[in-house]
């Protein structure tokens, strides 16, 4: 055995000339240019006055100047433009003049507010940009115009400005009364809506398999509100209260049935959810929430609740435990520390299983041997390597560092340990400890698509083993998931501009995620699809020409930055071609996507965008029939007619390592209850080591099976 703690690794030489190159490069690479160095336009950045703006509003920016060493103290003259994210064309015929004869200080410094663009009625919703252009110095007249800030669009037609409650406290059976208003945003008078009082709850995800929606009151029909009018509503019993029901879970476990179903005894918060439909109850103009409110049984008043803002549901849920000893006795040796980064392999491959190995001990180890067995899930011996005998190892000496290879079996999946133990010359066993490996047959590329940010925790074993293996791994992302949980992020119901902000930070959190389980950013793209709105889009808005208006986000285009296709249309064709981009470019050899009958309408229509973009492929000779297509089960079914598919059940081996990340990468989901999953930390022998998607034997097949609700 060698001491190879400290030892120079191969390819560290190789990496040392490779940074050496990369260096006299960013040298010469700096000094060409400051050579030919021409001034930039983001040296001035412009900044507008809000992130967002309805139809019929202005939009003003001012100019964040750099200081005269930049350019000199000559006077400038700016101007600017907008124009279309994605498009060319300006929308002015001639740039507006904002400022003339500015003159930079020796320190940064900014011009006022000016008006840059009355956004008209009928603009087009989406992101624009703001394109600068500088004049008047011999230091700028050359630096080309640039987009360098943008803004979005929205349409918001009705909101719900206010909802109030009766009281903060409440007993089963008590009467819920409320007061909500209105307000009609746009210029022209809207007839014919419809208010709905119920519990809380998103009206595109069913509550059961067995049922769609939840017990509502209509506090108002065939309302009308003028241009720019208000109205005040009143309702003396919109609701009763009861205790919550916790939602259905598919695969729920007994104990965790057995701990809702005590829960649902117990103090709990509760919120109430205002909707304002059109009359034909199909469209909704607004969604909002109440505050929060603490329901009872009669006589029982602990352990008391707390909100989602908090790690623990109750002062009864505090963890103390878990953290502190994650691993169990047998897999934490003092004495051989495991190298975890790799557990998941292809099947037959050979596993490459490295470790440090010390003496914890007072007494030193004389003439022991170290060697690696593999065992199969129920302990039985498949091979064994000695790996050193005869070594010496005094307590408190360096640690020795070493690795081997065990061959995993040929055409076998499951879960299998590496045991590597520390004997004396007499056979004992001085220390021991284990690895668990996953073995499949694995892919050699991958696409996933996602519903949602934090969906993808349904692949994490498969993104481990891609990562782990260097098989290529791509990720689509149809929504930004601006609604879910919004209105908590903020403490009060989201307008058009938060839910955008909103849906950007749940799009940061799905990058920082599944970053910690090994992806590249440069491999995760999202199209920015509202929240709940992909049933709308699938059904009733086919063509790009007539995109749906999301209800939270009030916009007909993608309106986020940095999305795969600026302002993509909230229209089925448009996100069946952006889907076929991506199948194309990537020509993945398994895709996944949601089940198609999943109650939650997003996670339904991801599998039917992807299957009818498959279809259209297929026609075009781009995909094989055989293209390999597995779903999850994110909500489970719900109670919507079933696809005519036939399945075939796929299990996925996961290795503990694999999963005690994946349990970790959902923490970055702080917006989704990453801080409960945090306080709910699964130790590592309760972390399962299956994955379960079902493949869909005849996605070619039965097509038009989904076209009408």
């Amino acid at each position: 055995m060698r001491r190879r703690l400290g030892s120079r690794r191969i390819g560290e030489g190789t990496i040392a000339v490779k940074w050496v190159i990369q260096a006299f490069v960013l040298v010469v690479g700096f000094a060409l240019a400051a050579r030919d160095a021409r001034p930039q336009v983001t040296f001035f950045t412009p900044v507008t006055d809000n992130v967002s703006y309805n139809v019929g509003s202005e939009v003003r920016v001012k100019v964040v100047l750099p200081p005269s060493d930049h350019f000199g103290s000559a006077p400038i003259d700016i101007s600017a433009n907008v124009r279309y994210a994605g498009e060319q064309k300006y929308l002015e015929e001639k740039n507006v003049e904002l400022a003339r004869g500015v003159t930079l200080g020796a320190k940064e410094s900014a011009t006022e507010y000016y008006p840059l663009w009355k956004v008209p009625e009928d603009a087009r919703t989406g992101r624009y940009e703001v394109v600068l252009a500088l004049s008047g110095s011999s230091s700028v007249t050359n630096a080309q115009p640039v987009p360098v800030t943008s803004f979005s669009v929205y349409r918001k037609l009705v909101k719900i400005e206010r909802i109030r409650l009766s009281k903060a406290f409440y007993t089963p059976g008590d009467a819920v009364s409320c007061e909500v208003d209105l307000k009609n945003l746009s210029g022209h008078a809207i007839s014919n809506l419809r208010v709905e009082f119920s519990d809380r709850y998103w009206p595109w995800t069913a509550q059961t398999s067995e049922r769609a929606g939840v017990d509502v009151v209509t506090i108002a029909q065939d309302l009308s509100l003028p241009a720019g009018g208000d109205r005040h509503l009143e309702s003396a019993r919109a609701a009763v209260a009861t205790m919550p029901k916790p939602p259905e879970q598919p695969h729920e476990t007994p104990e965790a049935k057995a701990a809702a179903a005590k829960r649902a005894k117990e103090p709990a918060v509760q919120q109430y959810a205002v909707v304002v439909w059109d009359g034909a109850r199909r469209n909704i103009y607004d969604i909002a929430f109440s505050s929060e409110v603490f329901i009872a049984p009669a006589g029982i008043t602990e352990p008391k609740p707390y909100s989602l803002q908090y790690v623990y549901p109750s002062l009864d849920d505090v963890n103390v435990t878990s953290y502190r000893h994650f691993y169990p006795a047998g897999l934490d040796s003092a004495a051989i520390q495991l190298d975890r980064e790799h557990t998941m392999y292809p099947s037959g491959s050979e596993a490459t299983v490295r470790f440090s190995l010390r003496n914890p001990t007072s007494q030193p180890w004389r003439g022991v041997s170290v060697r690696a067995r593999l065992l199969d899930s129920k302990g039985k011996e498949l091979t064994a390597k000695e790996i050193a005998t005869r070594v010496n190892i005094d307590p408190g000496s360096a640690a020795l560092a070493e690795e081997t290879t065990l061959a995993l079996p040929a055409g076998q999946s499951g879960i299998f340990r590496a045991q590597v133990e520390v004997n004396d010359a007499s056979g004992e066993t001085l220390a021991t400890n284990v690895l668990e490996l996953a073995a499949n047959p694995l892919p050699h590329s991958i696409l996933i698509f996602c519903a949602h940010q934090d969906d993808e925790g349904a692949h994490a074993g498969m993104i481990r083993a891609a990562i782990e293996n260097h098989i290529p791994i791509h990720f689509v992302y149809f929504t930004s998931g601006d609604a879910g949980s919004c209105d908590r992020y903020y403490e009060h119901s989201c307008a058009p501009d938060e839910a955008r902000n909103f849906g950007a930070l749940r799009m940061e959190e799905a990058r920082r995620s599944v970053g910690h389980l090994g992806v590249p950013s440069e491999n995760i793209f999202f199209f920015g699809l509202p929240d709940g709105g992909s049933g709308q889009i699938w059904y009733d808005h086919v063509e790009a020409s007539n995109p749906y208006l999301s209800v939270l986000l009030a916009s007909e285009h993608a309106p986020y930055e940095g999305l795969a296709e600026p302002n993509l249309p909230y229209a089925r064709q448009a996100v069946v071609e952006a889907a076929e981009r991506f199948i194309r470019e990537f020509q993945p050899e398994v895709i996944y996507t949601g089940h198609p009958d999943e109650r939650h309408v997003d996670h339904r229509t991801n599998n039917w965008f992807v299957v009818k973009a498959l279809q259209e492929l297929l026609r075009e000779g781009v995909v094989r029939p055989d293209q390999t297509l597995l779903t999850d089960q994110v909500y489970g079914p719900g109670p919507q007619a079933h696809a005519p598919y036939k399945y075939q059940k796929n299990v996925l081996s996961v290795s503990p390592d694999a999963m005690a990340l994946a349990q970790e990468a959902q923490w970055y989901y702080q917006s989704q209850g990453g801080n409960r999953a945090l306080g709910h930390l699964r130790t590592f022998d309760k972390l399962r080591n299956e994955e379960v998607h079902w493949q869909i034997l005849d996605w070619k097949d039965h097509e038009g099976w989904n076209e009408k609700q």
